[in-house]
């Protein structure tokens, strides 16, 4: 599944704003509202001690022009679990607040008119979850008992998108890149496939046709802590014809990691970790993803001279203007129990609609580094 974009080929639609909300168990709409993206919790009277559904609605239109396209619903996070419906069709459930998951509702949408988009958003915690906890019967009611150091905040957390791509557009852009200037990519669908590296200045590096291969680099300029040096690889598909019908975009950092010893190489050097475990945890926000608070934090990990941050327990919101500060992410990979398949995230469609994966391709996050944790 690849990250909502514009460009030539591709359009996006924002549904954040102010939907329709409320935590009646049915699902019955009054006049309150919630912003998306943000936690609930702290919003809205009761929501602090909420245990279960919290309805979210919002009417879009999809745009005339996107007749012939192939019409996506994409959204980042919903926490911990989510249902979707669109004009009271189910298209999407999905388990994993932190992860981002997405339904093809082309057969569901007539360009140029307006859809309704209803969304089931459950809190209650559980062992597969993150924090992992239970639910408890008090005399006040119940409540959630969890063994991490952060608040179970829930809802929309991160944006919303309706999307149009090709119908037979690019599907998936996995790239590998090493401080010695070798990039391994792999585009899909293969056939009639291309790819064109270019350099921050825009000006052409490499390219190369096919989908898949090696290019190297000479004279590279590797992203390093304090140096966030990023490439742009675009994935292009071609017609028969040759023109191009599709393309694709991502941020390239050529760097490589090594543990020897006691050490963190990056790029065969010695890297030494100076920062904080970063919550995202803002007053009222809760778990809402918000720009300025993002530019804020990475203000401060400069002005105190920290070059690294620990992604406390789940995934963060990614962007690619994390990895151009220079700063080193401490990330872990999704949870798994000794002996088993991971236990999220997934998604699991509605009736024919299209399965999406549930994980962005993190094949060139050059910020990040990454640990296996066990259990939750």
């Amino acid at each position: 599944m690849l990250r909502p974009q514009d460009s030539a080929f591709r359009e996006r639609k924002s549904l954040n704003g102010r939907w329709r909300f409320t935590l009646d168990p049915a699902g019955v709409f009054g006049d309150a509202e919630m912003a998306v993206p943000a936690s609930y919790n702290d919003v809205v009277i009761g929501g602090r001690d909420h245990v279960g559904v919290a309805w979210y609605a919002t009417t879009a239109y999809v745009p005339r022009g996107w007749a012939g396209q192939r019409v996506t619903l994409h959204f980042e996070s919903a926490t911990q679990r989510a249902t979707v419906w669109v004009d009271d069709a189910e298209v999407v459930s999905h388990e994993g607040g932190y992860t981002p998951f997405e339904a093809d509702i082309t057969d569901r949408v007539v360009p140029g008119t307006a859809v309704t988009i209803k969304v089931a958003v459950d809190n209650t915690l559980t062992f597969r979850s993150i924090p992992p906890g239970v639910v408890e019967q008090t005399p006040a009611g119940p409540r959630q008992r969890y063994w991490h150091d952060f608040f179970n905040y829930a809802g929309l957390h991160r944006n919303v998108w309706l999307c149009a791509t090709p119908p037979d557009g690019i599907t998936a852009v996995d790239v590998v890149a090493g401080h010695d200037g070798t990039l391994t990519y792999s585009v899909r669908p293969a056939d009639r496939a291309r790819v064109i590296l270019r350099a921050a200045d825009g000006s052409p590096v490499a390219a190369a046709d096919g989908g898949s291969g090696t290019i190297v680099v000479d004279g590279v300029h590797p992203w390093a802590p304090g140096d966030g040096y990023l490439y742009d690889l675009e994935a292009q598909l071609l017609s028969p014809a040759g023109e191009v019908v599709d393309s694709y975009h991502r941020a390239v950092g050529f760097r490589s990691v090594a543990v020897s010893g006691t050490q963190l190489l990056v790029n065969g050097e010695p890297f030494y970790f100076k920062g904080f475990g970063k919550h995202e945890d803002i007053a009222v926000l809760g778990k809402g993803h918000n720009d300025a608070y993002l530019v804020h934090d990475f203000a401060l990990l400069d002005w105190i001279g920290a070059n690294s941050f620990r992604t406390s327990h789940y995934r963060t919101a990614r962007t690619s203007w994390t990895t151009r500060t220079g700063a080193a992410s401490w990330s872990s990979t999704r949870p798994r129990r000794s002996g088993s398949t991971p236990s999220w995230p997934r998604a699991r469609p509605a009736g024919r609609r299209t399965r999406r994966s549930a994980r962005i391709p993190s094949t060139n996050r050059p910020g990040t580094c990454t640990r296996r944790r066990s259990g939750n």
